[in-house]
């Protein structure tokens, strides 16, 4: 499951219709098999592929200001221990972000 790109439509309920379709499809009515195959594979294809999710980013973005505006604050309220940690915690979790987007993306299609 991904967290950045995510799949309108899940993917084995949509595959397993197809499939169901094309079961019971006579074959003897379906003029070119290759091509009818070909433009199904592309519907579901379509239908499953993962594609960006702007609002999850935009929440993960939120999450990243909300850290690092406190570390800032804390930081200019003498608590440099807390300060610090913030910050540690700031980074590790844009380098969580980075990793997902990065991995995420080569999956996708």
């Amino acid at each position: 499951m991904g967290i950045f790109f995510t799949s309108s439509q899940p993917f084995l309920p949509t595959i397993v219709a197809e499939i169901e379709n094309a079961i019971s499809l006579d074959s003897l009515t379906v003029a070119n098999r290759k091509q009818e195959a070909a433009q199904r594979a592309v519907q579901v294809a379509q239908a499953v592929t993962p594609t960006f999710n702007v609002e999850r980013f935009i929440g993960a973005l939120v999450i990243s200001a909300v850290l690092l505006l406190a570390a800032i604050w804390t930081g200019r309220h003498d608590l440099p221990d807390i300060s610090k940690g913030l910050m540690d915690a700031f980074s590790g979790y844009n380098g969580i972000i980075v990793g997902l987007l990065g991995g995420e993306a080569q999956k996708s299609p």
